[in-house]
């Protein structure tokens, strides 16, 4: 359909609940009819470089997954009507040329992935809405802010900022997350450009792919997990996939090597990766022992150049009741145990992946 240049009526397809318009590079608008498709439960508009106006599609009251996507589309030409969508979960409005949204999100408290990707010219991000459980804004090149956009969301477990402008306050969302609900039994992956959290990070990190781990007494059930930082070089920017390996450290474990990583001139080009491993996730492994007394870790199959662990205590969860939440594992980073035996567990953290995305 390369060639086409106005989509046909859709007045007689009120059933209709999937529509895909794809690589149609000629396309230059889309019948108005297209907002009486009440049953959508799915569109996708990607690859439409000459679309410039969008029908409404407020009344998609069935709509759970949405996407505008690598069209070209600037301030004003992202359908308004997307923040009145109250079923929609995924919003896909990746590699588009706007600098801001001109609506809000905040209504749509089913959403639950939100995928900016590519929108080189957005400037700020939007207030996020309080269920939203995935960010996905890498390469967003005019992006040096989280602000507040997060202050409201409990839910956040993946957030990624990769590729883009160095991010001032990354910090602050880290600490956001670690504070929200989603990490209670479940993993937390937050990526951002550049080492600002990665210096800040305590101890300091190691240079290489290993760290030790000293565990205090009662350390199973004195704290509530584990919290990882690393830093890749850009190479890894297209893989999703991360391996750790846990041993239990033994008295002659040789730590005289290891050396404190300090930045340098080059690290302006990494990435920093932070992870967080809930106890709770670990237990049911044949691995777990509550008399570990230190633990050697190291990042596998991946191109690291520093690492650094500490435990993370357990939090209050007051504040967080009566807040509703779709507890569907698909909106989770993914997690995945890939050897478990007494002396060493291996797992392998995937970044979120399916659907529209």
């Amino acid at each position: 359909m390369k060639k086409l240049l106005s989509t046909p009526d859709f007045h007689g397809l009120p059933c209709l609940q999937k529509l895909t318009l794809f690589c149609c590079y000629e396309l230059e608008e889309i019948h108005p009819s297209l907002e009486k498709l009440t049953s959508l439960e799915y569109l996708k508009v990607s690859d439409c470089p000459k679309l410039r106006m969008f029908p409404t599609i407020v009344h998609m009251e069935n709509l759970k997954k949405l996407g505008i996507e690598a069209c070209c589309l600037e301030d004003g030409e992202i359908p308004s009507g997307i923040g009145e969508l109250s079923n929609l979960k995924e919003l896909n409005l990746s590699w588009n040329d706007f600098s801001k949204l001109s609506f809000s999100l905040s209504q749509l408290t089913r959403l639950k992935v939100l995928n900016l990707l590519g929108c080189k010219k957005l400037l700020e991000l939007p207030k996020l809405p309080s269920n939203l459980a995935i960010l996905l804004a890498d390469g967003c090149n005019s992006l040096t802010t989280v602000g507040d956009c997060h202050q409201n969301c409990k839910w956040l477990c993946q957030v990624s900022l990769r590729g883009g402008g160095i991010i001032n306050d990354g910090g602050r969302l880290l600490q956001s997350m670690l504070e929200g609900k989603a990490v209670e039994n479940g993993p937390m992956l937050l990526r951002l450009p550049g080492v600002e959290v990665a210096k800040a990070f305590t101890p300091h990190l190691l240079v290489g792919s290993r760290c030790r781990l000293q565990l205090p007494e009662n350390w199973c059930n004195d704290f509530g997990g584990f919290l990882m930082c690393a830093i890749f070089t850009h190479k890894l920017y297209g893989s999703d996939c991360v391996w750790i390996r846990m041993n239990e450290a033994t008295s002659d474990t040789n730590a005289q090597d290891d050396v404190v990583w300090e930045e340098s001139v080059r690290d302006k080009y990494r990435s920093t990766w932070v992870w967080y491993i809930s106890f709770g996730s670990l237990r049911h492994t044949t691995w777990w022992d509550q008399t570990h007394k230190a633990l050697l870790l190291n990042i596998e199959k991946s191109r690291c150049t520093s690492f650094g662990i500490r435990l993370i205590g357990k939090k209050s969860r007051s504040g967080l009741t009566g807040i509703s939440i779709d507890s569907s594992s698909d909106y989770t980073s993914k997690f995945k145990i890939e050897h478990d035996s007494k002396s060493s567990l291996t797992i392998s953290l995937t970044a979120y992946a399916q659907g529209l995305y």
